[in-house]
C-alpha cells in the first residue's frame, strides 16, 4: 500500500514536469480579459434586469 502511494506522487511528479506553464504576462492578460469580461456582463444583465422589472411592474400595476 504504501509503495503504490509512492509510486503515484512519483509519476505525478513526472507528469507536472512535462506541464508547459503560461508565462505571467499570459496569466496577467487572461485574468484581464475575464474581469472585463464579467463586469461587461454583469452590467448588461443588471441594465436587463431594471428594464424587465419596469416591464412586469408597469403590467401588473394595469391589472
Amino acid at each position: 500500500m504504501l509503495r503504490e502511494i509512492i509510486d503515484f506522487l512519483q509519476g505525478v511528479r513526472e507528469e507536472l514536469k512535462k506541464v508547459v506553464w503560461p508565462s505571467k504576462e499570459l496569466v496577467i492578460r487572461a485574468s484581464e480579459a475575464v474581469i472585463i469580461f464579467v463586469l461587461f456582463f454583469s452590467l448588461y444583465l443588471w441594465i436587463f434586469d431594471l428594464i424587465f422589472v419596469k416591464i412586469i411592474s408597469l403590467v401588473f400595476n394595469k391589472l
